[in-house]
């Protein structure tokens, strides 16, 4: 899988030092390769994983900077942690796992969509939780609302959210039960884009869908404007020779 490809690639670009520094901040009475072979080891393991991940956040906790948070997710924390992940995957094994979770949610801060999108799916088919600081949100919301509020970021930077924005949709408008004001976001902004692009009918179709998920989602006035554009297009398509006011 990708992840794993991945994460070996980090780990040969940091080399074999660093390998054994991840083992060795493991500190198991056996091998890696024997922490996940029965469910008598991985509950042993995973309180090893557990307690040096909560050190982890505490390290993080007491960094003021946002960019030093970043870097320390990035650089030291996930690569010391996705190994374990990964294996914890291969095993076949399922049971609660806040290492598999926290890394999820340091895929999605550190802007790595596509591993965090392949590692939450196989977090919500297991029916992992989210940690309690997030005030009893399923992981499908914290990724919807992280992808969302990442797009409106880079849409208000001028750089495109696609493809994320548009892939998510389906299931944030379908498949996963979110609050309607999420859905309605992601229509809004691929609808305010298709505005931007001239794209009439696309801009429609998903303002009018922002506005029957959330009625106070706010594009009245572009909505009105779209389909005047429209049906002025529509005329001189019809009669080139026409002129409309």
């Amino acid at each position: 899988m990708s992840l794993a490809l991945e994460h070996k690639r980090r780990l040969l670009a940091q080399g074999t030092a660093a390998v054994a520094q991840v083992a060795a901040a493991a500190a198991l009475p056996y091998s890696p390769g024997e922490a996940l072979s029965s469910p008598a080891n991985a509950r042993k393991h995973l309180a090893l994983m557990v307690a040096g991940l909560d050190e982890d956040l505490a390290r993080l906790s007491a960094i003021n900077g946002l960019a030093s948070r970043q870097d320390l997710k990035r650089n030291e924390l996930l690569p010391k942690y996705q190994d374990y992940v990964q294996r914890y995957v291969e095993s076949g094994l399922v049971f609660p796992n806040r290492v598999l979770v926290q890394v999820v949610i340091w895929l999605f801060d550190t802007v790595q969509f596509e591993d965090a999108l392949e590692l939450a799916d196989i977090a919500i088919a297991q029916g992992q939780e989210m940690p309690e600081r997030f005030n009893r949100r399923d992981i499908q919301t914290f990724v919807a609302d992280a992808i969302c509020e990442w797009a409106y970021d880079e849409y208000k930077a001028g750089r495109s959210p696609e493809p994320y924005l548009s892939d998510l949709l389906p299931r944030v408008d379908g498949e996963w039960q979110l609050p309607e004001q999420i859905p309605a976001k992601y229509h809004k902004l691929i609808g305010i884009r298709a505005v931007e692009a001239k794209e009439w009918t696309k801009a429609i179709t998903h303002l009018e869908r922002a506005t029957r998920l959330y009625p106070k989602v706010g594009v009245d006035t572009r909505l009105d404007n779209a389909r005047k554009a429209l049906r002025k297009e529509q005329a001189k398509a019809a009669d080139p020779a026409a002129t409309t006011a």
